[in-house]
């Protein structure tokens, strides 16, 4: 016998107009509505059940490689825009000076599902991958003890190599950043300097033909740059081969090779600093951070080609290393050793915390309102909610799916209740707020129905496009 019958229906009318809400005549109440009704309301107000905890904002995508024989520690990551899936390289351990290299860094690549939060795939490269670039159905993966460029044909899983030379004919080392121009060529960058014997430190491989057709040569240190305007936008390390000089940021002219504009950066050189990260704001500016004699993010007009501010930080740590950008003249930047990541307006230059306690965080990506941050120094990739997000079912917005949120989300519909994202109640994801959607929750909670869809348990955001909005969710 179903636990409806003990429970007075004329109390559950007076709750709410239950005809109405449920579009029927009197008398004709179903049996699966007027029990979700009943549940809600019996277990709100007499009973304390445990909770079904929805998985914090927090959650975390193990790269632990099977039978590996050195760390699978993370670096560089990417998303795909078109699909669910993202991509990490899984580089090991920096090689010590005089040491075999294949005893401490790692060749692979994880293919992971961002919804899901589990490895899809695994591709092996060169070793010590670090930066990648998705371009049609080829990933390109660059690795610091390697001098070839990877692709990674994703549809057949084979992957291709092909050797980065100089003009002689001898090996670029050190490859780091990756870019695609509007031609579609990739863009490969070393931050060797003039370590491997040139300064051809730019090099456009064209992936059709397959063969490199143009040499740029930069003297300094490249990790990371931008491509736009027809322009390459390269913050620089040790320019002219300097190691006492500060970083500066070049603009190229990718048709001539020629440097067009120069930007110093006034930092303590006593450290040796070098730029880590280049991040468009997608205003005409951008903001570069640099690993080493500063505590403060460069915010830069590119098209003047100058110095809009400095962003400081605050305190003394000095080893800002990834930038991501959230919309808005917002951004996320991390600090490598101290272990943080800081939201910064940068039309206000306030900063407030975001995440801390991070093992080398190293690198981050935005993927379906999740950020994504590859720690060096743990073997996984954690996953955080961005603001804006909300964990679907979670009406009342507290992180947790329980009996309270089919009763907040009753309470908006019939009796005037506040629903301050009301994507969170479209349980079921129709576009739709209405009673299945409390039923649906209450299913999951008490007879092993099905999980609320995506985004869960994990926050994130709506992926299709509805009337429903949450404009005050965090």
């Amino acid at each position: 016998m179903s636990v409806c019958v003990f429970w007075p229906i004329g109390q559950i009318r007076r709750f709410v107009n239950i005809s109405n809400f449920l579009h029927v005549p009197k008398g004709r109440l179903s049996h699966r509505a007027l029990c979700a009704l009943v549940l809600a309301v019996l277990f709100s107000a007499v009973l304390q059940t445990d909770r079904v905890v929805a998985q914090p904002a927090e959650a975390s995508i193990s790269v632990t490689l099977p039978g590996s024989l050195v760390d699978s520690h993370p670096y560089g990551l990417v998303s795909d825009p078109k699909s669910s899936l993202g991509y990490c390289a899984i580089a090991g351990d920096v090689t010590p000076f005089g040491e075999a290299v294949p005893d401490y860094a790692n060749f692979v690549v994880a293919e992971l599902d961002l919804h899901t939060l589990e490895v899809i795939r695994t591709f092996e490269v060169g070793y010590y991958p670090t930066e990648m670039q998705l371009l049609g159905q080829g990933l390109y993966v660059t690795c610091s003890n390697d001098s070839n460029l990877y692709r990674i044909d994703l549809p057949s899983g084979v992957v291709d190599s092909f050797p980065m030379t100089d003009s002689t004919g001898n090996a670029v080392g050190f490859l780091s950043g990756l870019n695609a121009d509007s031609s579609g060529n990739i863009v490969v960058g070393s931050n060797g300097g003039n370590f491997d014997g040139s300064d051809e430190n730019i090099l456009v491989f064209d992936p059709v033909g397959e063969v490199i057709t143009q040499r740029i040569e930069v003297a300094g240190s490249i990790t990371r740059f931008m491509v736009r305007n027809g322009e390459l936008i390269v913050p620089l390390g040790y320019p002219d081969n300097d190691f006492t000089a500060a970083p500066r940021v070049v603009w190229i002219d990718l048709v001539s090779g020629s440097v067009v504009g120069s930007l110093n950066f006034d930092v303590d050189t006593a450290d040796f600093p070098g730029p880590s990260d280049i991040e468009d704001l997608g205003d005409g500016s951008a903001v570069v951070s640099v690993y080493g004699g500063s505590s403060e993010v460069f915010h830069i007009d590119l098209d003047q080609k100058s110095l809009i501010q400095t962003l400081p930080m605050g305190g003394g740590d000095l080893t800002q290393a990834a930038l991501q950008s959230l919309g808005g003249g917002v951004f996320l930047v991390s600090d490598l050793l101290a272990g943080w990541i800081r939201k910064v307006d940068s039309l206000t230059g306030e900063t407030s915390d975001f995440g801390s306690g991070l093992s080398l965080p190293v690198d981050m990506v935005l993927k379906s309102g999740r950020l994504f941050v590859s720690e060096q120094g743990i073997e996984s990739v954690s996953v955080y909610s961005i603001p804006g997000s909300f964990i679907r079912g979670d009406s009342n917005m507290d992180r947790t799916i329980d009996v309270s949120d089919p009763v907040t989300l009753l309470e908006y519909l019939f009796v005037g209740g506040d629903l301050s994202c009301q994507d969170a109640g479209d349980v079921n994801d129709d576009g739709l707020l209405d009673i299945a959607d409390a039923v649906n929750v209450l299913e999951y909670l008490f007879s092993d129905g099905v999980a609320p869809g995506f985004p869960f348990p994990v926050g994130g955001a709506d992926l299709e496009p509805d009337s429903l909005d949450c404009a005050h969710s965090s």
